[in-house]
């Protein structure tokens, strides 16, 4: 409850006047964009250069109202009182109504917003006061404010616990909203970093590491506009994971976000999935060069190269044929591109070899001819020439060679075509991949490294369904054959990043050649298809040691009852991995057993008790994968979210169940990390419910 000095009512109705105003002028410059926008896609264009300038006109201004339109709820949240009587609000973007006076409304993002997130009364950074402003739609309904130049409260003053608190007590929706009002000096000092790379961010349960990156992709978007351009990835595990956090940006005004999955990335729709050894296997940097060495084998291997021209046979030889191989693979361009140069070079050679022909052919006309009938024809035309006044010789077979006419006609020849086709050919990403899997040959010679029983793993049935393993296989398929993806972004941000694969890290890296990135992680909740150890391990083959790694310390949702609990489960799975520090505290977790035949009576009959004692908290049940259905058809999603441990990690409820601690362990390998994650996603209260014989 607040402390109240002065006033209270008449500093809510204060602010409600100022955030009034800065309404008004936002829908007046939101109404002003949507109405340029109108103007331009109504106006002619008078040709493809007009009609491309309006496209980018258009894009502009429809990105500017998309940024409004996502910034407009909550859109002014915070107040900072310098020293010397300076007031700047600050809000989700900036707002002036002249270039001379002071900003109505700063952005979050700016420079002189900083110290509403980094003073503290150690260092209050020239600030008298924070005010932090409570909204119910655009009507303030509260403020707190916290004194930090270390002055006694005046009339003006409404002293009280801030937004934090009310954050950290507020109820899960299911969805994971912005903390740009929330945002701790820890957090911030990652989101503002001036590092334009990749920036690594690590912690325990509850630290925050997706609010952070999220909002540091904001931030990189502001600071960044080259990074702006291309917009940003969020990679996530999951499709449940990707909806939970699917509001942040925008709430934030960044619009021009793709939030993917590894199978959305490469638009690969998996229809089976590996067991954990193969997906590992399938996940070694080495695919990556057997993929390429199975590529290369494609190329012209060996031999010479023959084709019929008009009526002839022409043969280049094996030596010219590697020549022109070698000439096409220096290009660097990708399989299916490098092959057009293959055949221009091949076309060349072609022709060379013809006008080379018709040259022998004439001369050896013209030597029989002198020798039949004793002429020398050169001669003869030289000396008509020279009667003529013209002392040029006569000109050769090979200038009466069309080259040009030959190269263009050989060029568009379907029969010259199909014999390149067996030289080099057109691949597709998915023969490739099945050229490699489904031969034993080929994984022997491109993964000699590899024990028969591993490449025997790997083997696959022709025609047989991808896997989820297979994707960034695919991936990397189509980026030899046809080149880098067609879109590539400005900043891409990778959660749960400690789960991808060196294949995987290769997909994230072709799609963001600025290398801007944040990737946030916990090696103590890795899974069991993970193989790197550590950032290093993960990003070295990739990034080198380009990064800026930042540790976040304190956990905000996660209560240090939930996280005494497993502290040793902690020791056991990341024993150089020391346990964060909560801010919270709350009831201390329970534990129940049940009998296998009443386990889902038992849950539901907690379920009903939660329901029935928390209204309105939102409930989870995290179950091994193999129960999921069984607890389904019992009811349980009737009463509460049900997840199962492997789509568990990043998600968050007021509750947490954990069915069947035992199993969760037994289901996977690594299966004591799963359990670690579905015991620390509750904010308020965690019941885990055993199965064997029930306790009395």
């Amino acid at each position: 409850m607040s402390q109240i000095h002065g006033d209270a009512a008449q500093q809510v109705e204060l602010e409600r006047v100022q955030v009034s105003a800065i309404g008004e002028l936002f829908d007046e410059r939101l109404a002003g964009a949507r109405a340029q926008l109108g103007r331009v896609l109504a106006s002619a264009a008078d040709g493809a250069g007009a009609v491309y300038e309006r496209e980018v006109a258009a894009g502009r201004l429809a990105g500017e109202v998309r940024r409004m339109e996502g910034a407009e709820g909550g859109l002014v949240f915070g107040r900072i009182d310098l020293v010397d009587g300076t007031v700047l609000r600050i809000g989700r973007l900036g707002l002036q109504r002249d270039e001379d006076e002071l900003p109505l409304l700063v952005d979050w993002r700016a420079g002189a917003a900083r110290a509403f997130y980094e003073a503290t009364p150690v260092h209050p950074l020239g600030l008298r006061r924070r005010r932090h402003l409570s909204l119910s739609g655009r009507t303030v309904v509260g403020v707190s404010d916290e004194l930090l130049d270390g002055s006694e409260p005046d009339a003006g003053d409404v002293v009280g616990d801030g937004p934090l608190a009310a954050a950290l007590q507020a109820r899960r929706t299911g969805r994971m909203g912005s903390a740009v009002a929330t945002l701790q000096v820890e957090q911030d000092a990652i989101v503002r970093s001036a590092h334009r790379g990749v920036t690594v961010v690590q912690g325990g349960p509850g630290t925050g590491k997706t609010v952070v990156a999220l909002h540091r992709a904001a931030y990189v978007l502001y600071a960044f506009p080259k990074a702006a351009e291309r917009g940003v990835l969020v990679l996530g595990p999951n499709a449940r994971f990707l909806d939970y956090v699917s509001q942040v940006l925008p709430s934030l005004g960044e619009s021009d976000v793709v939030l993917a999955t590894c199978e959305e990335l490469a638009g690969v729709r998996p229809g089976a999935v590996d067991g954990f050894a193969v997906a590992r296997l399938k996940g070694g940097v080495e695919l990556a060069g057997a993929l390429a060495g199975s590529v290369r084998a494609r190329q012209a291997p060996g031999g010479e190269f023959t084709v019929r021209v008009g009526q002839e046979w022409v043969t280049l030889e094996e030596g010219e044929v590697a020549g022109v191989r070698e000439a096409a693979r220096a290009s660097g361009l990708a399989h299916n591109r490098a092959r057009r140069l293959f055949l221009e070079l091949l076309v060349d050679a072609l022709v060379r070899a013809l006008a080379r022909g018709t040259a022998e052919t004439l001369e050896r006309l013209d030597a029989e001819v002198a020798r039949l009938t004793g002429i020398d024809l050169d001669r003869m035309a030289a000396r008509d020439l020279r009667r003529l006044g013209i002392d040029d010789q006569p000109s050769s077979a090979v200038d009466e060679f069309d080259a040009h006419a030959v190269r263009a006609a050989l060029l568009d020849d379907a029969h010259l075509d199909r014999a390149v086709e067996e030289h080099w050919p057109r691949l597709r990403p998915g023969g490739v991949v099945e050229a490699l899997l489904a031969d034993a040959g080929a994984l022997a010679a491109h993964l000699p490294h590899l024990t028969d029983g591993e490449r025997a793993s790997l083997l696959r049935s022709p025609g047989a369904p991808w896997t989820e393993a297979d994707v960034p296989l695919l991936d990397e398929a189509a980026s030899l054959v046809d080149g880098p993806p067609e879109r590539a972004f400005g900043h891409v941000v990778v959660d749960e990043a400690q789960e991808l694969t060196a294949m995987q890290w290769r997909m994230v890296v072709r799609r963001c050649p600025g290398r801007s990135m944040t990737l946030v992680g916990d090696f103590a909740q890795a899974g069991p298809a993970a193989t790197a150890r550590d950032w290093n391990e993960a990003l070295a083959p990739h990034l080198g040691g380009r990064f800026d790694l930042r540790t976040l310390t304190v956990s905000y949702r996660t209560t240090q009852e939930i996280l005494a609990t497993t502290r040793e489960l902690l020791a056991r799975i990341a024993p150089e991995q020391p346990p964060v520090r909560s801010i919270r505290h709350g009831d201390e977790p329970r534990s129940v057993k049940v009998a296998p035949e009443q386990l889902a009576e038992g849950l539901l009959r907690e379920l009903r008790a939660q329901a029935a004692a928390h209204p309105g908290d939102l409930l989870g049940v995290v179950c091994a994968d193999g129960r999921v259905a069984e607890l389904a058809a019992a009811g349980v999603e009737e009463h509460a979210r049900l997840v199962p441990a492997s789509e568990a990690r990043g998600l968050e409820f007021d509750e947490a169940v954990v069915v069947d601690p035992e199993g969760i362990v037994a289901a996977r390998p690594a299966g004591e990390r799963d359990l670690y994650v579905a015991l620390t996603r509750a904010t308020k209260r965690l019941c885990t419910i055993a199965v064997g014989a029930a306790s009395a």
